[in-house]
């Protein structure tokens, strides 16, 4: 792999965080809550998430789909969306070969 093909990993870790965004879009926007405030939270026991378990599809798959501190199942689409959009990125990377400048 020379050096252009590795910024590929970044382009898919912006993608990713970007999923991630998403998702809060998608789960808020229609409550009529803000995008911004409050922290993110678990929807069954309403504990604020720490920044470690905000970590676009590795918290997802390191707590394999479960709320940290009661154990609530967390939907797939969450890590499947973060993951997705993080293809996509990579793709349109490699496709079109975007580069530094």
């Amino acid at each position: 792999m020379d050096s252009s093909e590795l910024l590929v990993i970044p382009f898919f870790l912006t993608g990713a965080s970007i999923g991630s965004f998403l998702n809060v879009v998608a789960d808020r926007l229609p409550a009529g809550q803000s995008l911004v405030r409050p922290r993110s939270a678990c929807p069954a026991c309403g504990h604020e998430l720490s920044k470690l378990d905000l970590i676009p599809i590795v918290s997802y798959l390191g707590l394999r789909g479960k709320c940290r501190y009661c154990r609530a199942h967390i939907p797939a689409r969450i890590a499947v969306i973060e993951a997705i959009t993080g293809l996509l990125f990579a793709a349109l990377y490699l496709q079109f070969d975007f580069g530094l400048d």
